[in-house]
């Protein structure tokens, strides 16, 4: 009877975490989603819920940022006439999750790269703070042709 309780009980715990590993997905997906249409938006008060004060970036241009991103949004240093993304797969561990995918931009006309297609693979890190996921950190990289 032991067994079958210590069974019971173990099922229910893994069910219980796969359920909660679901809904955190889904957060994330949605959270990516918002990121996305606030960078096309230069929406700064989303994209400052999102990203992380010191909000690190290892970015496609080669060098490593730390926080000051939402200003370059809103100077226009990251504009884009499309964003599109397909993140293809989600690890939840703890406080941290680690979101990973492709991404499809075209850079606005004037900035590095400008009017074209630009197919990157991503890396982002979201820690849950307050009740809330914030991005934390994110490595972009552009896939050779």
């Amino acid at each position: 009877m032991k067994k079958l309780i210590s069974l019971v009980s173990s099922l229910l715990i893994l069910f219980c975490a796969y359920a909660q590993n679901e809904i955190i997905e889904k957060e994330i997906r949605d959270l990516e989603e918002k990121q996305a249409q606030a960078i096309m938006k230069k929406d700064s008060a989303t994209l400052r819920k999102i990203w992380a004060r010191n909000f690190m970036v290892n970015s496609p241009r080669n060098n490593v940022l730390t926080g000051g991103q939402v200003e370059m949004v809103m100077a226009g240093l990251i504009s884009y006439t499309s964003y599109t993304h397909d993140l293809e797969k989600i690890l939840v561990t703890g406080n941290i999750v680690i979101s990973m995918g492709s991404e499809t931009v075209v850079p606005v006309m004037g900035s590095p790269k400008g009017g074209q297609t630009i197919k990157r693979r991503y890396t982002n890190i979201y820690q849950r703070e307050n009740d809330r996921w914030i991005l934390i950190a994110r490595h972009a990289n552009e896939i050779c042709q």
